[in-house]
């Protein structure tokens, strides 16, 4: 931390070294030692018995932090020649308080006793005295920018106000906010007429001035980009979201390369506003763009105790043509599923928020008592240009040949869906706030498929911080098939309990309806979690308690047993994702089953 002073009428000392001389018959001369082969000595300038200034009397965290920073820019001071520094040491302590408006403090040095060895503290015992106010705090905002209710807001928020404590660190950083308000709606001309304050130290007040000139707000002017950025930007023509002549907002820039960086078609963005080239109150953008490679490679392998050992292998092409289009698979196989997807991708109005794609997957389950090959075709239109939802309309057909317990089926399915999203944090591995939610829906009719049913999937997870290094995490899970063939439906659409991502304390999807002792699968799934993470003194590390439930039956009125996980677990944080290990109980009251399970799972909260 360096120390802060930001008293702009005190003026800044020139501390010289003194240098060795040796005066003789007029002369000077510097005094050197050297070896025997004329080489210089290196003279070890070390302090054998240093002190520490220890501050007393100051109950304010910031003005304390900020003494201690102007005590740790003092040289290093010896026991013996300590008393030599006692004007130093008030001066810097005197300098750190009137950052805060403290200009009439009494500071007493108490220095250890020199017959003590064990002694090696100067106590500086400080008593602030009356701090300093504000009496007169004018802030006015001239120019084209004196109409912008930003630069207002700013000024309220700030803690420059009349009868307010003098706080020269709150002075800078209004000062600079209000440049920064400035320079982002595009005033890159403005600049303060009068910035000043003046203390009147015998009648403990301040008057504070500032006028800020904003002058004319500049627009945006031509794009200038060089021909393989024209050709490559073609795409994402649609992303441009500013026009020559409009008002420039560093915010609109922002926006318009973190849209870029989006579509992954480039693996090197760069938009900034050429502000020293504005002219005629114009400012033009320049615009550089690498374009990402033809064919990227995906390999990752992980484990959990859900799926055993899991890999996966990727292969993507993020750029095909001008018009945008893409082209993304990956094989993913583990110990219970394995599956392979494709999806090409078709930009409409935006590549971001406005597009078609048509998607292929096959998947291949064996788990538990079920055994499923299941092949997808569907076509999605997705958009989500206009409200905070993401709508993906889409149109599956599905083919499943399975056996479930003692079924032994196959079904052909044409399905209409919708499904809605939202998602919001606060960014990284480990958000403070943050909430997703998927609310999937999927229609056939026996009309022209096999099966007649509406099935519906709502997921909600969300995350909020009681305090700095605490996480509250909440989840909840309601799945339901409803319709005459709500019961005939394939396992890819019935619900089971257990496992990692729905009830801890079971084995994965081990819980459902039975049938002749096999598990049948349900029509309903409601799941929730309430878990707490909590420091525990390792440095990226939490502790976690939990409660999971959930309950999963073809008839809620009939069956009401709610299974339980309650449980402890560690939180790992770690660059690429978190790792959690859990314990928990499972309780299945109408089994009288009681187990412990040990869950491992690798990755991010959302």
């Amino acid at each position: 931390m360096y120390p802060q002073n930001k008293h702009n009428i005190l003026k800044n000392k020139v501390k010289l070294k003194p240098k060795v001389l040796v005066v003789l018959m007029g002369m000077v001369l510097f005094t050197t030692s050297c070896s025997s082969d004329n080489k210089p000595i290196k003279v070890k300038n070390t302090i054998d018995d240093p002190v520490k200034v220890t501050v007393k009397g100051i109950n304010k965290d910031v003005v304390l932090n900020n003494v201690n920073a102007y005590i740790a820019s003092l040289p290093t001071i010896s026991k013996k020649r300590a008393r030599l520094y006692d004007r130093e040491i008030k001066e810097n302590i005197q300098t750190a308080l009137h950052a805060y408006g403290y200009y009439h403090p009494s500071v007493k040095l108490t220095y250890p006793k020199a017959d003590d060895k064990l002694a090696n503290e100067v106590v500086a015992d400080i008593d602030v005295g009356k701090p300093l106010y504000i009496r007169n705090a004018q802030i006015d905002i001239i120019g084209q920018g004196s109409d912008y209710q930003a630069f207002y807001d700013i000024i309220k928020a700030s803690n420059i106000k009349s009868y307010k404590l003098l706080d020269h660190g709150a002075y800078k950083e209004l000062k600079e906010d209000l440049l920064n308000k400035a320079i982002e709606l595009g005033f890159f001309d403005a600049s303060f007429s009068v910035a000043r304050i003046l203390v009147y130290q015998e009648q403990n007040a301040a008057d504070i001035t500032l006028l800020l000139d904003t002058k004319k707000r500049y627009h945006f002017g031509q794009i200038i980009a060089d021909d393989e950025t024209k050709n490559l930007l073609k795409p994402s023509n649609s992303l441009i979201n500013f026009t020559e002549g409009q008002d420039f907002s560093s915010k609109t820039l922002e926006k318009f390369s973190s849209s870029l960086s989006l579509t992954k078609f480039y693996k090197a963005v760069d938009v900034r506003a050429l502000v020293e080239d504005r002219k005629d109150n114009k400012v033009p953008v320049k615009v550089n763009l690498a374009r990402n490679s033809n064919n990227l490679f995906r390999v990752g392998l992980g484990y959990s105790t859900d799926e055993q050992i899991r890999g996966i292998l990727g292969w993507d092409k993020p750029l095909i043509n001008e018009s945008g289009h893409s082209f993304n698979s990956y094989l993913r196989v583990s110990s219970v599923k394995q599956d392979a997807q494709a999806i090409y991708k078709i930009p409409h109005k935006n590549p971001n928020l406005d597009y078609f794609y048509i998607k292929a997957a096959q998947i291949h389950t064996d788990y538990n008592d079920t055994l499923s090959d299941l092949s997808h075709g569907s076509f999605h239109y997705v958009a989500n240009m206009l409200g905070k939802w993401r709508r993906d309309y889409y149109l599956a057909a599905e083919y499943e040949d399975y056996t479930q317990g003692v079924e032994d089926d196959f079904t052909t399915n044409l399905m209409l869906g919708l499904q809605l999203s939202r998602r919001s944090t606060t960014g990284g591995m480990d958000p403070k706030t943050g909430y997703s939610i998927t609310f999937d829906n999927k229609f056939a009719t026996a009309a022209i498929t096999d099966l007649n049913f509406w099935h519906s999937q709502l997921d909600i997870r969300g995350v909020l911080s009681p305090s700095e290094n605490t996480r509250f995490i909440y989840k909840l899970y309601q799945g339901a098939t409803i319709g005459s063939d709500a019961l005939n439906v394939p396992p890819s659409m019935r619900f089971f309990a257990g496992g990692e991502k729905t009830l801890r304390g079971f084995s994965y999807k081990d819980k459902a309806p039975l049938k002749d002792r096999k598990l049948k699968g349900g029509r309903y799934l409601t799941a929730t979690t309430a878990e707490l993470n909590f420091p525990i003194g390792i440095t990226n590390a939490r502790g976690a308690v939990f409660l999971d439930s959930a309950i999963c039956t073809d008839d809620y009125k009939k069956d009401r047993n709610i299974l339980l996980g309650p449980g402890i677990g560690f939180r790992y944080l770690s660059d690429y994702g978190i790792f959690k290990l859990d314990i928990a109980y499972g309780i299945d009251h109408d089994e009288d089953d009681r187990q412990i399970k040990l869950h491992l799972s690798f990755g991010p909260e959302f």
